[in-house]
């Protein structure tokens, strides 16, 4: 089976990273900026490992290095060890003078030209590789999110392939998380901690979850909870997150926290996510 290779080029300005990144969430293999000079010895090393989808981008900087680069990517097109799509990424110039502008950013022919006339040059000198492209995404006025799905749809990925959940748990004594996206407090629910057979035990034990889950005060503020996150996680797809971190806290992240995120891990993957449970402090202080 042919491995998967993506080149993604065009303006600069015009949002190669972004469409880079998009890939590498779903598990490409990617390279930023690849001299044009070196692609075929690139490629040449991705032959030889395991690497079943790699992407790279290549922008005007290349055509300056003493290679075609346009008898490059036809000869990459027909190389018999690679699927190879090309991706040219186009906009306006007004819109690329404005994100250059926005971003303090040197254009790539900045040494050579003024911003407005390196943008004409490169189009210019860009021309012969669009059309050798194999989708050509105009992103004037795309947002990521449309990026985003423009790509995933051309490629057959399916959205619910990548997006994914962690729930986890956490000791509040021992910080907060930083890389949450929504973070709850349980430390207001009845603490197992002052039950003296319970205290050296975890929310992974059955009696310790039963004794936070029989409280009324956790029912009630249990579906609640799950009715909010229900929701969150939902739009958090349809704005093209990959990705939603959901952090439960108590006050040492043994025996309250673990419990609430043992749950809403259960229930949120009975919604069909793809959907990780983490306990960062359970261990802690034993």
């Amino acid at each position: 089976m042919k491995k998967k290779l993506v080149i993604i080029t065009g303006m600069s300005g015009a949002g190669k990273n972004t469409a880079l990144n998009i890939f590498e969430s779903q598990g490409y293999f990617c390279t930023d900026n690849l001299p044009g000079l070196v692609v075929e010895d690139f490629l040449r090393i991705i032959e030889e490992k395991e690497l079943d989808k790699t992407a790279i981008s290549i922008d005007i900087r290349s055509k300056h290095l003493f290679v075609d680069l346009k008898e490059v990517l036809k000869k990459i097109q027909q190389n018999e060890y690679f699927d190879t799509k090309i991706i040219f990424l186009d906009c306006d110039d007004q819109v690329i003078v404005n994100r250059y502008k926005e971003t303090r950013k040197n254009h790539p022919l900045s040494l050579e030209f003024g911003l407005l006339e390196g943008i004409k040059q490169e189009r210019k000198d860009m021309e012969d590789i669009k059309g050798l492209a194999n989708y050509i995404y105009n992103t004037t006025a795309l947002s990521v999110k449309d990026l985003q799905s423009k790509i995933l749809g051309d490629f057959g990925i399916e959205k619910k392939d990548s997006y994914h959940i962690t729930v986890s748990s956490f000791g509040y004594k021992y910080g907060v998380p930083i890389d949450a996206d929504n973070i709850v407090d349980v430390r207001f629910l009845k603490n197992p901690f002052y039950i003296n057979e319970l205290r050296e035990k975890t929310g992974q034990d059955a009696d310790v979850f039963n004794y936070v889950f029989d409280d009324e005060v956790t029912k009630e503020f249990y579906e609640k909870y799950k009715e909010l996150i229900f929701f969150m996680i939902d739009k958090y797809q349809y704005e093209g997150r990959d990705k939603v971190a959901i952090a439960v806290g108590c006050t040492g992240g043994k025996h309250r926290s673990v419990s609430v995120a043992r749950k809403l891990h259960e229930d949120i993957a009975k919604l069909g996510y793809r959907v990780y449970l983490e306990h960062r402090d359970i261990d802690k202080g034993r």
